[in-house]
Formats: structure tokens, sequence, C-alpha cells
């Protein structure tokens, strides 16, 4: 695990180092491209170099149990544990962070929402599915736009299509 988190810190230099190249700067999808590339890897950069400094000062207190100083030794024992359980969290969101993303995740999607048999009852569960994928999406920060909708004869919706952005 450590190695490919070395190799995408050493990208995430790379394509630092890219972004400050005034010929990228001028090309705006280029640059666009970098700047999303940066942006999702400093995702994972951010914690790793956490981590890394996690390690070196659990290595340290380790290290300082032998001590000859009966402080430092002190010290040490009551820093482990926190060290312990600081090292697990991390390994546990770095190796999530380093599950490959779903190509389709970042591609817009239509939502369709039928009401199905039950009549009134269907229709107006129908809205309400609808009200809370509505507010799940601006919580998100996405954009939703309805295409098309059916109403029925009590409120809600027989069917509505929703494009989220």
């Amino acid at each position: 695990m450590l190695d490919k988190l070395e190799a995408i810190k050493a990208r995430f230099d790379q394509v630092g180092i890219a972004l400050t190249n005034p010929e990228i700067i001028n090309d705006q999808k280029q640059f666009g491209t970098y700047s999303k590339e940066y942006r999702s890897l400093e995702k994972i950069v951010q914690p790793y170099e956490k981590y890394v400094r996690v390690l070196s000062d659990y290595a340290f207190a380790k290290e300082s149990q032998h001590s000859s100083d009966e402080e430092m030794r002190e010290l040490a024992k009551m820093e482990l544990p926190d060290l312990e359980i600081q090292k697990e969290q991390l390994e546990g969101a770095l190796t999530k962070l380093l599950i490959p993303k779903d190509p389709q995740d970042d591609k817009n999607a239509i939502l369709e929402i039928r009401a199905g048999t039950g009549g009134d009852e269907a229709s107006l569960f129908a809205g309400d599915l609808l009200g809370m994928y509505l507010r799940y999406c601006a919580k998100k920060g996405w954009k939703t736009a309805v295409v098309s909708e059916s109403e029925g004869t009590v409120g809600g919706y027989k069917e509505v299509i929703l494009e989220v952005t």
C-alpha cells in the first residue's frame, strides 16, 4: 500500500509542477484536465502525508520506550495508544481512498419515478419520493431539472422524470 501511495504522491507533485507551466495555463482544456486530476489526487495525498507523520511519531514513541530517561518513557507510554488508533483509522481511510473510482461516477443521471399500482396513495408517495430526491441532490450540490411530469388526481405524480447534473 505504501508503494502505491508513494507513486500517487509523486504523480501529485508532477501535476502540481505542470499546473505552473505557462503553456498548460494558456490551454484551458489541458489546464482543466490537470486541475481535476490534482484535486482528485489531493484527496489521497493529504491523508497519506498525515499517515506518514503518524508512522514517524509512532516509531519514535516505540523507540522512546527503551530510553534511559524516565519522563521520556512515560510520555511514550501515554502517546502510543492514541498513535495506534490514529494509525489504524488512517490505514482504513487510505484503503477506501485507493479503491478505483467507477468511470460512470462523474456522469449525469436521469431519474424516473413512477407511481405504479396503488392509485392515489402511490401517486402521493411518488411526490414524497421526488421531494426526498430533490433535497438530497440539493444537499450534494447537484443541479436538477424536471424533464417530464404527469400529476396525480389528488396530488403527487403518476410519473416524473428528473435530470440530475
